[in-house]
């Protein structure tokens, strides 16, 4: 076992953590989320882009994203494809992924769709969701979310290596925002692991 490594890794998570928004507020209204994002994965296949009957506002998805993973034993990615309106999302399509008790990860195929969508207008923005299942941390610390390296890598390939996306999210146009769902809570991530930001300008921590 790196011991030094493990506790980089550690201090690298916090740091990354203290750039993060403060976890979603839901209020009773944003309950409306929960059948539609429920019927939507319980009554479709993976990896298939699902339009919803009436549009939903993000914390509307986030919250029915929350309540469907909550108690789960593995992890998934939910995938709201929308238009970014002042300072909300209106989700119109629905696309998800199932991983593991451990793991999930985005199939090239929906990768591609949503660097696509978000590419074809200036307000198309994407909202990616996905838990982590209880664990110890939740245990000892009742944590908030807290993205993996993995979590916080795909965040750095996807909204700031890829240029048309990079250049949106500078604009505040749409773009692709990532949440993650733990412990109770919802909150989104902006940051990427400050190591690999060091090794991207030539600097080893």
């Amino acid at each position: 076992m790196n011991t030094r490594k493990i506790i980089l890794d550690i201090i690298d998570a916090n740091i990354s953590s203290l750039f993060d928004s403060n976890p979603a507020y839901f209020k009773k209204q944003h309950e409306k989320g929960v059948k539609p994002v429920r019927k939507t994965i319980e009554g479709n296949s993976i990896n298939q882009l699902i339009t919803l009957k009436k549009p939903l506002i993000r914390n509307a998805f986030l919250c029915g994203c929350l309540d469907f993973t909550e108690n789960l034993e593995v992890e998934y990615l939910i995938i709201g494809h929308g238009v970014k309106r002042g300072i909300g999302t209106d989700i119109s399509q629905v696309e998800y992924v199932i991983g593991d008790n451990n793991s999930v990860k985005l199939d090239p195929r929906t990768e591609d769709r949503l660097s696509r969508y978000v590419s074809q207008a200036p307000k198309n923005e994407v909202i990616i969701f996905h838990n982590h299942p209880k664990n110890w941390i939740n245990i000892i610390f009742d944590n908030l979310p807290l993205p993996s390296q993995v979590d916080r890598n795909t965040l750095l390939r996807k909204k700031l290596l890829e240029p048309i996306i990079l250049f949106k999210t500078l604009l505040n146009k749409g773009s692709i925002r990532f949440y993650l769902g733990d412990n109770g809570f919802v909150r989104e991530y902006n940051m990427p692991n400050i190591s690999q930001l060091l090794d991207l300008v030539g600097i080893k921590p």
